[in-house]
């Protein structure tokens, strides 16, 4: 059976900003109560393996590095136990980000500051200090993305998008990294379990190329090879192709 048009993926309450609040409020309330840190998106293995994918490919430690939609910070945390030091984390859920410079303080990160804002990227809105970044027109070498693009894909406006024959928050969400991004030296490591790997490749084409991509044990079902997960990274284009 062929997969139905990505377009037509019915919207879910995981791609509002009301649904992250709620589940970030809980996670706040569990964090203070009982010290735990929330869940780890598609599981600590995702995180372990895009972890190791920045320590093969990134030699240099102050890489400028941007978590979009970083939750609870987990992955931050991660690569500044490899010695990263230039973190900075955005996250349209300001519990979210209450949350993640919580968990931040009870772990021993040394001199390393992660600089955690509350940001709704798409539609160009940001915190003071956020603002004071983008007139500095700080761009990114390294940006990472688990599961974000994900929740974007279910928002209730791509489906409006499609029906008026315009830009829906994926597309806008394309076109917004790119331009966070070093066009030079910069990365784009995105972790997904709706997309496949080609799916992906097949969206970001206009403003981004393939480098690589991570692997993934495989399963078989109905004569078709694949993964629940697939994590690949791209290169951003010199130019945009439109």
């Amino acid at each position: 059976m062929e997969r139905p048009d990505p377009q037509d993926f019915e919207a879910s309450a995981l791609g509002t900003k009301a649904y992250w609040d709620t589940v970030y409020d809980r996670e706040n309330t569990n964090f203070k109560e009982i010290g735990d840190i929330g869940e780890v998106w598609f599981g600590e293995d995702s995180v372990e393996r895009m972890v190791d994918w920045v320590v093969d490919h990134i030699d240099n430690k102050q890489t400028n590095v941007l978590d979009l939609g970083c939750g609870n910070g987990h992955l931050l945390l991660a690569l500044a136990d490899e010695g990263f030091t230039q973190l900075t984390g955005i996250d349209y859920s300001p519990s979210a980000i209450t949350l993640a410079a919580s968990v931040a303080k009870e772990h021993d990160l040394g001199s390393t500051v992660i600089d955690y804002h509350t940001v709704d990227f798409l539609n160009d809105e940001g915190d003071e200090a956020w603002e004071i970044k983008k007139k500095k027109q700080e761009s990114y070498q390294l940006v990472l993305d688990k599961g974000t693009f994900d929740a974007i894909s279910l928002h209730p406006d791509q489906t409006s998008a499609k029906a008026n024959g315009v830009d829906g928050p994926r597309e806008a969400y394309v076109s917004s990294v790119y331009h966070l991004m070093d066009k030079d030296n910069g990365f784009l490591l995105i972790t997904s379990c709706n997309w496949t790997m080609d799916e992906l490749i097949d969206h970001f084409k206009n403003f981004f190329q393939y480098s690589s991509h991570v692997k993934y044990p495989t399963f078989s079902f109905g004569g078709h090879t694949g993964s629940k997960i697939c994590t690949v990274a791209f290169k951003p284009l010199p130019t945009p192709l439109s």
